[in-house]
C-alpha cells in the first residue's frame, strides 16, 4: 500500500524550526552590537510565514480558529513594522500610569490612587523613544498600561495583565518600596515568559536618601537576585509629590504655593533605550517568535480537537447507516457488498477530514486489512451476516407465498435477526472507522504496533465503553416500523 504524505509533518517541522532560530536570535541578542546579524527580523518573518503556510487548515477550521489566526497575522505585522511593546506591570498605586505618562511627556494614561483605575489594557505610541537607539528610526515603540495584579475583582484583570506581559517585548515592573510577596510571586511568574524586565523603583522622592538606598539594597540583594540584573533596577519619581514653594507676589508679599516638581524619569528612559540598543531588532524577532510558537501550539491542538470531533461524528453516522442498511436488506450477500461500500465511503470521507489524499482502491485495501485484523470477531460477523441474510430471504419468500398471512411472524423474526446483524455490522464499522482514523492521523502509517494491535485495542475499548449497547439502542429506535 502506498503511504500518503503526513499532513502534520510540515506543522511539526515548522514548530521544530523555531528552536534553532530562537537559539540563533538569542545568541545574536547577547553578541556585541557590531557582530549581530542585520537580518534577524527578516529571518523571523520567513519563519512565521512558513508556520502560517504549513498549517494547512480546511475552510471550516480557518473559520473556527479565526481569532488565533488573526493574532498570528498581527505578529507578522509587528515584525513588518518592527513594533516593540513596552508593558508596565505591577500592583495598584505603584504609579504604572504615571511612569508611562512621564516617558511620553504628557498625561495620556489615566492616573488615580484607587483600585480599579486601570480596568483594561491601554496603549500609546512613544514617538520620542525612537530617537534614541541607532537603527530604530523605522521602528514603532508602544507603551502599554495594564490593570494592577491586586485589582478589586481581579481574576479577569490579572489575566488581562498577564496576557499583556506575555505579548510584551520589554516589561517595566513598577514598585514603590520594598516588595510584597504578591509582587515577588508575580515577578517569578513573569520570568517564565523569558522577557527582559526592568524593575522600576518609583516614588523615590518620598524617601530620605538613606532609606531609599536601604530599600534598593534589599530589593537588589534579596527580592530580585537571580531574576533581575542590578543595572536593571532603576530609580524614578514619575509624579513627585507637590512641595511648598514661597512665592513673592506683585505687592512684594510672600505666600506659600504647592508645586509639583518635574518628573525624575531620565534614568529609566536611558535604561530602556540602552536595552533596545543592546538587543534591538533581535529582541523583537525573538519575542515575536516565542509568542508565535505558543499560538502555533494552540492552533495545532485545536486543529486536532476539531478533526477528532468531526471524525467521531462521521464514524458514528456511518456505523449507524451501515447497521440500518444491513438490517433492512433481505437479499443474501448483497448486504455484505453494501456494508463494504459504506466502510469504503466512510474511510474516503475520513481522509478528507484529516487532509490526506486517499484513492478508492487504497480505501478498499484498508478495509480488507482491518477486517482481517478483526480476526475471529470479523469472521463471526461475516458468517452471522451470511446466515442471517439467508434466513431473512426465506422469511421474505414465506410472506409472499402465504399471501401476507405469515407477515406478523415473519416481521418479528426478521426484526430480531436484522437487529443482531445491524449491531454486529455497526460495531465492526465503528472499530474500522476509528482504526482508519488512527492510520490517517499518523500520516498513513500504522506505527510500531501495527494494524492488528490498533484494531484489537479499539475493539476492547468499544466493549468497555458500551459502544455496542449504544449502537443497539440507537438502531432500535431507527428500525422501529
Amino acid at each position: 500500500m502506498s503511504t500518503p504524505s503526513d499532513p502534520e509533518t510540515p506543522d511539526r517541522d515548522a514548530a521544530e524550526a523555531l528552536g534553532p532560530l530562537l537559539d540563533d536570535l538569542e545568541r545574536a541578542a547577547k553578541a556585541p552590537a557590531g557582530a549581530r546579524p542585520p537580518d534577524a527580523v527578516e529571518r523571523a518573518r520567513d519563519s512565521l510565514d512558513a508556520t502560517l503556510d504549513a498549517l494547512k487548515l480546511t475552510p471550516e477550521e480557518e473559520r473556527a480558529m479565526a481569532p488565533e489566526l488573526a493574532r498570528l497575522r498581527e505578529l507578522a505585522k509587528k515584525l513588518d513594522e518592527t513594533t516593540v511593546e513596552i508593558v508596565a506591570f505591577g500592583m495598584v498605586s505603584r504609579g504604572k500610569s504615571s511612569v508611562l505618562n512621564a516617558l511620553l511627556g504628557r498625561d495620556l494614561f489615566e492616573v488615580g490612587a484607587t483600585h480599579g483605575t486601570t480596568d483594561r489594557r491601554s496603549a500609546q505610541e512613544w514617538v520620542e523613544g525612537v530617537d534614541g537607539p541607532a537603527g530604530f528610526a523605522d521602528a514603532r515603540l508602544i507603551l502599554v498600561d495594564t490593570p494592577g495584579i491586586d485589582e478589586v475583582g481581579g481574576e479577569i484583570r490579572e489575566a488581562q495583565a498577564r496576557d499583556a506581559a506575555r505579548r510584551a517585548d520589554l516589561i517595566l515592573f513598577v514598585v514603590s518600596g520594598d516588595m510584597q510577596r504578591a509582587e515577588t510571586d508575580a515577578l517569578v511568574e513573569l520570568r517564565r515568559h523569558k522577557k527582559p524586565i526592568i524593575l522600576v523603583f518609583n516614588q523615590v522622592d518620598r524617601y530620605p536618601d538613606a532609606d531609599r538606598d536601604a530599600i534598593h539594597a534589599m530589593i537588589e540583594d534579596e527580592r530580585v537576585k537571580g531574576f533581575v540584573r542590578p543595572e536593571d533596577v532603576v530609580h524614578c519619581a514619575a509624579r513627585p509629590d507637590p512641595i511648598a514653594v514661597k512665592v513673592r507676589g506683585p505687592d512684594g508679599k510672600s505666600q506659600i504655593e504647592w508645586e509639583r516638581p518635574a518628573p525624575l524619569i531620565e534614568p529609566l528612559k536611558i535604561r530602556i533605550l540602552d536595552v533596545l540598543e543592546q538587543e534591538g531588532k533581535a529582541l523583537v524577532a525573538l519575542n515575536t517568535l516565542l509568542a508565535a510558537g505558543d499560538l502555533h501550539a494552540e492552533i495545532l491542538e485545536r486543529k486536532v480537537r476539531i478533526r477528532e470531533e468531526a471524525a467521531g461524528r462521521l464514524i458514528w453516522n456511518y456505523s449507524l447507516a451501515k447497521g440500518a442498511a444491513v438490517a433492512l436488506n433481505p437479499i443474501p450477500v448483497a448486504d455484505l457488498a453494501g456494508g463494504l461500500a459504506v466502510d469504503v465511503a466512510m474511510i474516503l470521507a475520513l481522509s478528507k477530514v484529516y487532509g490526506i489524499a486517499l484513492t478508492r482502491p487504497a480505501a478498499i485495501r484498508l478495509v480488507r486489512d482491518m477486517t482481517v485484523a478483526l480476526g475471529a470477531t470479523g469472521l463471526v460477523q461475516v458468517a452471522t451476516r451470511l446466515v442471517g441474510s439467508g434466513v431473512k430471504a426465506s422469511m421474505a419468500g414465506l410472506t409472499v407465498m402465504s399471501g401476507g398471512l405469515a407477515a406478523p411472524l415473519t416481521a418479528l423474526g426478521y426484526g430480531a435477526i436484522g437487529l443482531t446483524q445491524a449491531v454486529a455490522s455497526a460495531s465492526a464499522s465503528y472499530v474500522i472507522g476509528h482504526a482508519a482514523g488512527t492510520y490517517l492521523r499518523q500520516g498513513g502509517e500504522w506505527g510500531p504496533h501495527g494494524v492488528k494491535n490498533v484494531v484489537q485495542q479499539l475493539l476492547t475499548q468499544a466493549k468497555a465503553d458500551s459502544i455496542v449497547d449504544r449502537l443497539r439502542d440507537e438502531l432500535k429506535s431507527q428500525l422501529k416500523p
